[in-house]
């Protein structure tokens, strides 16, 4: 079985934002694992989904200000 990288995620057990592995997708309930410690996590396909929006976001946000630093360094 090939595993597919899929979304960010908190892990429950080494609590670190980490891409989790697609294990399993079944209506509303996906099965994810873990990159780093391979913890295996069943959650809800919405919350999943509303926690990788959010983090995209952070990091848009991160990316944003450290352009606008480096614009002023510049100049």
């Amino acid at each position: 079985m090939e595993l597919e990288l899929s979304q960010i995620y908190t892990c429950p057990y080494c609590q670190m934002e980490t891409p989790h592995y697609l294990l399993v997708r079944r209506e509303k309930r996906v099965g994810i694992a873990c990159s780093r410690c391979q913890t295996t996590s069943l959650v809800d396909a919405d919350e999943l989904e509303n926690h990788q929006t959010w983090w995209e976001e952070e990091l848009r946000q991160i990316l944003s200000s450290l352009e606008e630093h480096d614009f002023d360094d510049q100049h």
